[in-house]
């Protein structure tokens, strides 16, 4: 006897197994894709805040570099000579720390009046031919009277004026007026007049006379005596910094807040003539010795992530999703047609499809059993669990007995009961889920952080969800370790800056609503400088984590110490009673620092510090108020012999005259 054939019915019942076949291989595979890019993502942003923190380090370095030689003109009483000036340079041993450094010079202020006796003194040195170019009369010069280590490119700079080049002077009057570090706009010709660079900045420190007081914008003026120079090449200052970027990430840096072509710092990936922003990169900004740079930053794409095993982990467990998938889809939609296509024929197969549906069955089974991944299959109707794999066994603790049958409502994996009805409320109003973060109990009370997905499906002829749970434990580690990075000091773990001014505004806001009174200490360590140099940047990483923790030691737990420069710490007492008990507190950590420091190899360091005390509402009436009278303290502090507690109401700060400005600022 024959039956008709329906082909048409035959192929469509094939064709519709191998669309919902293939529509879950592809919700499975995105959702991978999906969290392997979210992994990726943390990784990069994790590679970002760690380049940045480089960049921090390496302007601190060389900021305590230029300060050193700002140290050589502030302690001698005559003046310095070449000689000695080159032999200082010398000793500094710049080397790999220091890449990118064309050299370490010396720009003095010469007047009209000074300037034969400048010129006179420079030959009679050594140098013949000097003079100071390019020539004409101004109401000042600044020449680089020297540049160390001397090389024959340097030997045309020598006498330059650099207050000649709008972007030199810039920067030099930013020093000048601030008493601070600071560099310049970007540069293509750095201070020689020889052959250009891709891009460069130089930095500038201020020198001023011995003996004088810097307290104000006019005596800076009035007692400038130069600059300490250094010019870098931005390209070989960049491939310092351990020999790359960050893996995960291209980088592009930009100087000022504008990203324009003719900014362009640095770029960590291939040069582009294309658009100058590009759509899939996010900026961040950098203030970086009185300027801001912008950094364009881009995450690659997995498959451009040179990097990391976790990025070719997620993206081969997605490949073998994908194509286990399909060929598992082929071969449910041809044995679907198989079996309806002819019923004779069905009896004559039969074996064959037996071992056909056998061997189906397991490699759906072994999808199941070898996600790493928690799979839940629950009915639809009541929430009850009708089975789990391996991995929800492996991740949660319990076993399969101890969870089918259950109601996923009555589990006892929910942290938080506001976690749990948000679940179930997404599976009952919107028939799934996506990616929803839930705290998560492991058997036993371990806690884990999981990102929940789930959607319909039908399980041996019963309607259900099936869920998949992963756990995301580690990736939540990074990001808290982000947000710890942003506000922390890499080397001791204090509040840096930002934190501490946040922390401060706070508390100057609740004295002012409570009637009370705070104090803030400014302190900087003496002496810090000749350990760095003597035992290495490795003991004074070692003192200054010592110092900190004394620090900590004297003040309370509701007190802030944070670290605001290389040396410089800021100390925030939320309530005393007056100055007497702040100078207290101050005097109990300056004896403490007194205290002999033993350090790796058997070494030992002796330093001091000198603090400044600031009483609020005594001293000041706002926060910014504050904090200049308690550096202005600290200062006295160090001009009385350093190694004391000044507060701000024990002195008179001086006025002093204003003196010659340098062109217009």
């Amino acid at each position: 006897m024959k039956y008709p054939v329906n082909w048409t019915r035959h192929l469509g019942a094939a064709l519709l197994v191998l669309a919902a076949s293939l529509g879950t291989t592809y919700w499975l595979w995105e959702h991978e894709k999906q969290n392997a890019v979210m992994d990726q993502r943390a990784q990069a942003d994790l590679n970002l805040r760690s380049f940045l923190s480089r960049i921090d380090q390496r302007m601190l370095a060389q900021e305590q570099m230029l300060r050193g030689v700002q140290g050589l003109f502030a302690a001698s009483e005559v003046p310095i000579t070449r000689r000695a000036f080159r032999e200082y340079v010398a000793a500094l041993k710049l080397g790999a720390d220091f890449s990118g450094l064309e050299g370490v010079g010396w720009v003095p202020l010469v007047t009209t009046a000074q300037r034969a006796g400048h010129v006179a003194s420079q030959r009679q040195q050594g140098l013949p031919g000097y003079d100071i170019q390019p020539a004409g009369d101004r109401p000042a010069w600044a020449p680089l009277a020297q540049l160390e280590p001397s090389l024959a490119r340097h030997a045309a700079s020598v006498g330059l004026d650099l207050s000649t080049d709008p972007a030199r002077q810039a920067a030099m009057q930013r020093a000048r007026d601030s008493g601070l570090v600071t560099i310049t706009s970007k540069l293509t010709q750095l201070i020689e007049t020889g052959a250009p660079v891709k891009a460069g900045f130089v930095m500038f420190l201020p020198v001023y006379r011995r003996g004088t007081a810097v307290d104000s914008l006019e005596a800076r003026r009035a007692n400038l005596q130069g600059w300490v120079v250094a010019p870098f090449n931005m390209e070989a200052w960049m491939a310092s910094l351990y020999g790359e970027t960050a893996a995960g990430i291209d980088v592009r840096i930009f100087d000022g807040i504008e990203v324009t072509r003719d900014a362009l710092l640095y770029d960590s990936g291939a040069p582009t003539s294309a658009v100058v922003q590009r759509s899939d990169e996010k900026l961040e900004y950098l203030h970086v010795a009185g300027r801001s740079w912008t950094l364009a930053v881009r995450a690659l794409p997995v498959s451009e992530a040179a990097g990391t095993s976790g990025a070719y982990a997620s993206r081969d467990q997605s490949l073998i999703i994908a194509r286990s998938g399909v060929i598992l889809s082929v071969l449910l939609a041809l044995l679907t047609w198989i079996m309806v296509s002819d019923r004779a024929r069905a009896m004559i197969l039969a074996l064959r499809m037996t071992a056909e549906l056998r061997e189906t069955k397991e490699h759906f089974e072994l999808v199941f059993d070898t996600s790493p991944d928690a799979v839940v299959i629950s009915r639809q109707a009541d929430g009850r669990i009708i089975d789990v794999n391996p991995g929800f066994v492996s991740m949660t603790g319990y076993t399969r007995a101890e969870v089918i049958g259950q109601s996923l409502a009555n589990l006892a994996l929910w942290r938080t009961a506001e976690d749990r009805d948000r679940y179930l409320r997404e599976l009952h109003e919107h028939n799934g889920c996506e990616n929803l973060e839930a705290a998560i109990l492991r058997k036993g009370g371990a806690q884990m952080v999981g990102i929940l997905s789930a959607q319909p499906a039908n399980f041996k002829g019963v309607s259900c969800f099936v869920g998949v749970m992963r756990d995301i434990t580690a990736r939540k580690v990074i990001e808290n370790r982000l947000a710890h990075m942003a506000q922390h000091d890499a080397l001791t773990g204090l509040p840096n800056r930002a934190l501490f001014d946040d922390r401060l505004h706070q508390a100057v806001t609740q004295a002012h609503r409570n009637r009370t009174r705070l104090a803030l200490l400014y302190l900087d360590l003496d002496h810090f400088k000749p350990v760095n140099d003597t035992l290495g940047h490795a003991a004074g990483d070692i003192l200054l984590k010592f110092a900190a923790r004394r620090m900590q030691e004297h003040v309370r737990a509701s007190d802030t110490v944070a670290r605001v420069g290389g040396d410089e710490f800021v100390i925030l007492l939320s309530a005393v009673h007056d100055k007497d008990d702040a100078r207290g507190v101050a005097e109990k950590i300056r004896e403490a620092l007194t205290e002999v420091f033993e350090l790796a190899g058997g070494h030992t360091a002796h330093i001091s510090s000198s603090i400044g005390v600031a009483v609020y509402p005594d001293h000041a009436i706002d926060e910014i108020q504050l904090a200049k009278h308690a550096d202005d303290a600290m200062y006295q502090a160090k001009q009385m012999g350093r190694d004391r507690v000044v507060c701000f109401g024990d002195f008179h700060p001086r006025r002093h005259k204003a003196g010659m400005d340098l062109g217009p600022g």
